[in-house]
Order: C-alpha cells, then structure tokens, then sequence
C-alpha cells in the first residue's frame, strides 16, 4: 500500500494524482456540508463584447468575435459549463489518472517532464471519452434550466452575460428560484446595444423566433 502511495504521488504522475485528490476532498466536504456544491463552481463564460472598453475597426472586431465563438463552441462541445465544473473536472480528472498512471506504470518513466506530456495527452484524451459518459449530466441539468421559470420568463429581471451583435442574440442570466436560467435575448430596439453586467427586463418573446426574448434596460 505504501509503494502504491509512493508510487501515484511520483513525479510523472503528481499532477494528475493531485487534481484527483483535490476533487475526491472536495467532495468529502461536500458531504459534510461544511461547503455547498458550487462553492468551487466556475463560470466558464467568454465575453464577446469585445468593443465595451475599446475602439476596433471593423475586420479586427469580425475576426475577435468569430474566434471569441469559436472557442465558445470548443467549451460547449466539451460539456465545460454545461455542469457544474467540479463534476466535470472529477469525470476528467478520473479517466486522466487512470491514463496516466497505467502508462507511466507499463513504461516505467520516472521523469517529471515527460510526466506532464503524458498528462497533457491523456487530459485530451479524456476529454473525449468523457463526453458521451457526461451525456445524461447534461440531459438532466439542462431539464432543470428548463423550468416553468424559463416559460415565464417574460416580466423577469436578468443579467447580460453576453452581448448582441446585430440581429445576433446576446444572452441573459436569470436568477429564479435559485436557479440560474439563460435565455437569448434581443434588445427592444436597434439603438439599445447589451452590454455585459447590464440589468435588463424581459418583456416579451420575440416574433420571429420564439427561443429569443426581447428586452430593455432596467435601471
């Protein structure tokens, strides 16, 4: 037992063996209820409002906003904020060690750098894997967002935690009940651009397209 301690806590399999025991004491905190579930959750949000503080020509911003998207879609395909982040770092976390330790045991490496290769290889990896296994996390917490909260989301005040571009939606946080629900969201007019951080009223569905809400400045 003890060589098997010595052995996960080596230098090629530290990092990986240290998230694991960051989230397996994590979780026995959570059960002792000394912290709630998401004390440690992280929003895994990119601001695309990337002309809030700055001038840009137009080309610069186009090409801000669509990599901004870009890497948007790459967390999202990745189940990253989707779940709760520590549930999806211990899922991870877990098939990496698994990878890391079973290779670093077969090879017998003993190198520190060559350890964080494998790690970083095997972090992708389970990434992957990890997708379809996440599958019914993601049914169950995005049945939860869709509460009769979100069908009453007209007269609710939110949030922007993403800007509009155009007659591209931005999207709006609402605090329900507890539960923190996102909608797209559309300014009432043209001249009103969401900004991040601004307090915003729901005040009806748009009519072209019923999953988009329009919405006004609250102050």
């Amino acid at each position: 037992m003890i060589q098997f301690i010595h052995f996960i806590y080596s230098a090629p399999n530290f990092i990986a063996t240290f998230i694991l025991s960051f989230c397996l004491l994590y979780w026995i905190i959570v059960m002792l209820g000394a912290i709630d579930m998401d004390m440690f959750d992280i929003d895994i949000d990119v601001d695309v409002d990337m002309d809030a503080d700055m001038d840009v020509d137009a080309d610069t911003s186009g090409n801000s906003v669509a990599g901004v998207t870009w890497l948007h879609k790459v967390l999202h395909f990745f189940n990253l904020g989707r779940i709760p982040f520590m549930i999806w770092l211990t899922i991870v976390g877990l098939i990496t060690w698994f990878g890391v330790v079973s290779i670093n045991y077969f090879l017998r490496l003993d190198s520190f750098l060559i350890g964080v290769l494998i790690f970083i290889a095997c972090f992708i990896v389970s990434m992957l894997v990890s997708k379809p296994i996440m599958y019914p996390l993601v049914r169950l917490f995005d049945a939860i967002e869709n509460t009769e909260g979100l069908k009453n989301a007209v007269g609710q005040i939110g949030e922007v935690r993403f800007s509009n571009r155009g007659t591209q939606p931005g999207e709006v946080e609402i605090v329900h009940d507890g539960s923190h629900i996102k909608i797209y969201a559309l300014p009432s007019s043209q001249e009103i651009k969401l900004t991040k951080n601004q307090k915003v009223l729901v005040i009806a569905k748009s009519e072209d397209d019923d999953q988009v809400y329009i919405v006004e400045p609250y102050n």
